[in-house]
């Protein structure tokens, strides 16, 4: 006797066999319309991560949290009402069903997979066409943390151990790699030196990530004219290492 689940088949000879494998991938959402069924705290948070990447959500729910509710009365979200129905699905990219009713997410992911859609349900991987990775951010880096569906207790924990590792520093690091970046391929230099120069600036056991840390700016300074000359300055670059407030 064998059992489905994740789309594979799964034998008692070798229960991981028909476990499905995903794609690692960054999906960029923003200006795009994404549906939400389930108004609950799993909503609330998933609403959340996609206003935070611009998407432009359509929710549907019963109820909501004091949190989706002003959402919705500030039209920061569209909210279509509590009965969920098939025409909702019309004109989205992705839907995200987190409802404590599985008969309505196995409703939501049939219909949606039927049209093609991109479906996540939380808490019911059998159901996905995608699931999300426990991950958090540091400015422009993100790091993201994924079992394959087998333990999402693991991969939170996991994600706890990296957050203290990966600390807010990184990501006004990534700030000045991207404005040093911009200045040295406007120069025209070649590959080689190009690849040289980033990976010695990018060694995240260098001074000067050290240096950003501690917003010594006198120090960042004079690595980056050792490395790269006198006129990568801060000023001239437009960095301030303490400007930008990090996604913890």
């Amino acid at each position: 006797m064998s059992t489905r689940l994740f789309g594979g088949k799964l034998s008692k000879k070798n229960p991981w066999k028909g476990w499905m494998k995903y794609l690692p991938i960054n999906l960029a959402v923003d200006g795009r319309p994404v549906l939400v069924v389930g108004g609950g705290e799993v909503g609330e948070r998933k609403v959340r991560a996609l206003l935070e990447c611009g998407a432009k959500v359509r929710l549907v729910s019963r109820e909501l949290t004091p949190g989706l509710a002003e959402l919705a009365a500030a039209e920061t979200v569209e909210h279509l009402g509590g009965q969920y129905r098939t025409e909702h699905l019309s004109g989205v990219d992705l839907v995200f069903a987190a409802t404590d009713e599985h008969e309505l997410n196995a409703r939501v992911s049939r219909e949606a997979q039927e049209r093609g859609l991109w479906i996540n349900v939380a808490d019911q991987p059998e159901l996905c066409r995608f699931i999300v990775p426990a991950y958090f951010r540091r400015g422009d880096l993100t790091i993201a943390v994924s079992t394959g569906g087998r333990s999402p207790a693991a991969a939170a924990r996991i994600k706890s151990r990296l957050e203290q590792e990966f600390g807010p520093a990184y990501g006004r690091f990534l700030d000045l790699m991207g404005l040093v970046r911009i200045r040295v391929l406007a120069e025209g230099r070649g590959a080689k030196e190009n690849r040289t120069v980033f990976r010695r600036l990018a060694d995240l056991d260098s001074d000067l990530l050290k240096a950003v840390a501690q917003n010594d700016r006198a120090g960042i300074e004079k690595i980056l004219t050792q490395i790269l000359g006198p006129d990568y300055t801060l000023s001239s670059l437009g960095f301030n290492p303490a400007g930008r407030a990090d996604h913890e």
